[in-house]
């Protein structure tokens, strides 16, 4: 290919005789110290270096996927409003204010119903770890409540009180909830749970 005109070649016309023709022929008026310049300022590309801005915006498009999809698992709406009012809200910012086109960045940032609930559950899987990592290494308490839904089911909420490290106050996180087959069977419930003991 050629750097200045953007030709691409065939392998044919890759050949040092041809390469030449094709300078003296499309770019006579370029002297030897513009291909100096041109050798130093490409020479020192890296296969990694060519592909760091796609990495890069690759990288930033699964960040923003991944704090959007942290939006929708706040807000309580399903996982297709990133289908369904994300990407076009997206797009009509990005058309309107920016004046571009969204099409490459909406490639970037998937937000289909899957990769949403995929990362939620990773978000979640994560966030359970990180407590059970502080439980592992401090003392805590377990509170279990028993309830009902509107749809008269039982069951079974486990709340946690521990000493945070970075606070001298207790802290209190939601630790689990399961359903309760039949009533009383909460104790059973709470062993088969993964509790960090």
């Amino acid at each position: 290919m050629c750097l200045l005109c953007e030709q691409a070649f065939s392998n044919e016309a890759m050949k040092p005789s041809r390469v030449k023709e094709h300078l003296m022929k499309i770019h006579p008026d370029k002297e030897h110290s513009f291909f100096q310049a041109l050798k130093e300022k490409h020479g020192r590309r890296t296969i990694s270096s060519l592909f760091a801005r796609t990495t890069s915006q690759n990288d930033s498009g699964l960040i923003a996927s991944y704090n959007i999809s942290l939006l929708i698992a706040k807000c309580g709406q399903s996982f297709t409003i990133g289908e369904r009012l994300v990407i076009p809200a997206i797009k009509e910012v990005i058309s309107t204010i920016m004046e571009r086109d969204p099409t490459q960045v909406l490639k970037s940032i998937p937000l289909s119903n899957d990769p949403v609930a995929c990362r939620i559950n990773e978000m979640g899987a994560d966030t359970e770890e990180q407590l059970y990592d502080i439980l592992r290494d401090s003392p805590f308490s377990i509170q279990l409540d028993e309830t009902t839904t509107s749809d008269n089911n039982a069951l079974l909420m486990a709340y946690v009180r521990y000493r945070a490290s970075d606070i001298d106050d207790m802290a209190e996180e939601f630790l689990f909830s399961k359903y309760l087959e039949t009533s009383g069977d909460f104790f059973k419930t709470a062993r088969e749970a993964r509790l960090p003991l």
